[in-house]
């Protein structure tokens, strides 16, 4: 019987959660930093970002008793996460077809190509029992960038805070983390418990087995790498110190 693209979804999660003995030795806070000349904060930039992160927020929101149905998606973000009709080649060419927007499959080498080339990062390809993925830091956080093993297709992006959580506080990180996750439709976050310690973790998680344009492909990235710097940088104590 074919195994079903879905059946190692618990596996992934379970890496993500924490539950893994592979994710945290990935991380290092030495990986290359984005090819900037100015203060790695260039993918804060991006007009389309910016905004698909508003929306992230807005469309999230839940009234106070808690709302059971899904956050509604508007505008870019559902043509984002909905590939565009793959069309037959024209005589137009190569040319013709990438204007068109033309879908193909996801691979580690096109997400690399669009990080290095148009985005103008510096990423490391590393690999570990034969898996590859790609390593770079944004605001110096440490993120990976992959095709989840046994789900080609599906891109994931994660990243970690680049400290472990001081000892009594994770019983109210893990509130600021919840709210975090009940008002943004993503990216998600979670603290997982890896040897260094608790840690806040994100990760953006999405299925483009049916292929995705490079235009697609540019705004996911862009937005998965806003949303986590984001959600890194304000998931915190929710009393002030006194």
């Amino acid at each position: 019987m074919p195994r079903s693209p879905r059946g190692g979804l618990a596996r992934i999660l379970a890496r993500l959660l924490g539950r893994g003995e592979r994710r945290p030795a990935r991380r290092s806070t030495s990986g290359p930093r984005p090819a900037r000349t100015t203060p790695p904060r260039g993918h804060r930039t991006s007009p389309q970002s910016a905004t698909l992160a508003g929306r992230s927020e807005q469309s999230g929101r839940r009234d106070d008793a808690g709302a059971s149905t899904a956050p509604t998606v508007t505008g870019s973000v559902r043509e984002l996460l909905t590939p565009l009709r793959r069309t037959a080649p024209t005589h137009e060419g190569a040319h013709g077809a990438q204007a068109s927007g033309l879908t193909s499959p996801l691979t580690l080498e096109r997400i690399e190509a669009m990080l290095t080339g148009p985005m103008g990062y510096a990423v490391e390809r590393r690999q570990e029992e034969g898996h590859l993925f790609l390593v770079g830091n944004w605001d110096d956080f440490p993120f990976v960038i992959e095709e989840p093993e046994e789900h080609e297709g599906w891109l994931l992006v994660s990243g970690d805070a680049t400290q472990p959580l001081p000892l009594g506080e994770r019983e109210e990180i893990g509130a600021s983390v919840n709210d975090w996750n009940r008002d943004k439709f993503f990216p998600t976050v979670a603290v997982v418990d890896t040897p260094m310690g608790p840690l806040v973790r994100t990760t953006y998680l999405v299925d483009l087995t049916d292929g995705v344009s490079d235009a697609q492909l540019r705004l996911h990235l862009e937005t998965a790498l806003s949303a986590c710097t984001q959600a890194l940088s304000q998931v915190g104590p929710l009393l002030p110190e006194l």
